[in-house]
């Protein structure tokens, strides 16, 4: 790696963003385990809107990235659909919203700008998997945030080691400083409308 440039950069644009989320309704009661299982299943439901639109683009991705990354191995959306259903959600992800509005990946510094930010959840997510735990969720219940498990470190280092290996060209680690700034702004967009209002006190 160079040093962690790019992602030092990237880090310092999508910091306000980052902040935000930690404060939304949803993420917040679940870090502290304070959501009650609809209110779980349905920040789960948003999750999974947001989420399995993106990894039906891994696709597109360039397949040197996808090979050097185990892209394959990042679709979170799998993980959701099963917390899902042992949460008892009706009528399956099938009749879930879906998010039109995701920005378009086509180089691989824009493909690794946004899975810096899709990645850099399954840091905080194993907090919140531990607060879940405490709540008394099941193990089946919280798969999506226990992404990767003991594999999690690699995957992360895996993806910032690629990412890092366009730090030295301008033209990439802007392209990829846009797309992890797009991403965020699309995320946060689509996590407004979570109406999971049945946070226990």
């Amino acid at each position: 790696m160079s040093g962690g440039r790019l992602r030092s950069r990237l880090s310092e644009t999508t910091r306000a963003a980052h902040e935000r989320l930690h404060g939304h309704p949803g993420f917040a009661a679940a870090a502290a385990g304070r959501l009650d299982m609809c209110a779980y299943r349905d920040l789960l439901a948003r999750l999974y809107g947001f989420h399995q639109p993106f990894e039906a683009e891994f696709v597109k991705a360039p397949p040197a990235m996808a090979d050097a990354i185990a892209l394959a191995s990042r679709r979170r959306s799998e993980a959701l659909a099963e917390d899902l259903c042992s949460l008892g959600l009706a009528g399956g992800v099938t009749a879930l919203p879906l998010s039109r509005a995701l920005p378009s990946c086509v180089s691989e510094p824009q493909w690794l700008g946004a899975l810096y930010v899709t990645e850099g959840s399954t840091l905080g997510g194993a907090q919140i998997a531990r607060a879940l735990e405490r709540a008394g969720f099941t193990s089946a219940q919280r798969r999506f945030f226990e992404a990767y498990g003991e594999r999690r470190g690699w995957m992360w280092r895996t993806l910032l080691d690629r990412l890092e290996s366009h730090a030295d060209d301008s033209d990439a680690a802007a392209q990829a400083e846009s797309s992890a700034q797009a991403l965020f702004e699309a995320f946060e967009a689509w996590m407004r409308d979570w109406r999971g209002a049945a946070v226990s006190r």
